[in-house]
């Protein structure tokens, strides 16, 4: 890629929601990282400190705002389509995240999975999938992370052929990858993260 334009977190916040309000077209998101750190999310946290079932029921609770973005989102024709790259065995956070996923999809967010030895010819010829969201033919943002996993911020690329570049690669991934529930009641459904207190 080229250089982008470097953001905060929270300016890349502000300008992402700025930009899903005129975008007519899908929002595209990848996940390749297989630990991330979500401090600010209660049921994260205590996914964090050990309390399984405490996470579980916080992300169950019903999320009306989540629901009304994603239902905006689906009257424009666009909608949020997350492709989410795994590794098996299933990390400690993955098996929370995918969890938590479970209750976004069912909010609207549209979700399909990749194991990673599906993107491995993929990756010997581009190199990682990078965290990514496509904002319609508007904008691309790396998101970008520190050592722990947090997110930092992301930048910007506008410029048209990269954006369409980034879209068509996450459209093809996409087109590859399993639905969600499928992959959740084969590999996810039942488990619990090693010393997880129940």
């Amino acid at each position: 890629m080229t250089s982008g334009e470097a953001l905060s977190l929270s300016d890349y916040e502000a300008d992402f929601y700025a930009m899903v309000e005129s975008v007519d077209e899908p929002i595209l998101k990848t996940e390749r990282m297989q630990t991330f750190r979500e401090p600010g999310s209660p049921s994260w946290e205590a996914f964090d400190a050990g309390r399984w079932d405490e996470a579980l029921l916080i992300a169950a609770q019903p999320n009306p705002d989540l629901a009304q973005f994603f239902a905006l989102l689906a009257e424009r024709g666009s909608g949020l389509h997350r492709l989410r790259i795994v590794e098996l065995p299933l990390t400690p956070y993955l098996i929370w995240e995918l969890n938590f996923l479970r209750f976004r999809a069912e909010a609207g967010e549209l979700i399909r999975v990749l194991t990673a030895d599906k993107v491995w010819e993929y990756e010997q010829e581009h190199g990682v999938v990078p965290e990514l969201m496509v904002a319609g033919d508007r904008a691309v943002y790396d998101v970008r992370y520190d050592v722990d996993g947090t997110p930092i911020g992301a930048e910007k690329f506008a410029e048209p052929q990269v954006v369409e570049g980034c879209r068509s690669q996450v459209r093809a991934l996409l087109a590859r990858a399993e639905s969600f529930d499928s992959f959740f009641d084969r590999e996810v459904d039942g488990l619990s993260p090693p010393n997880a207190h129940l």
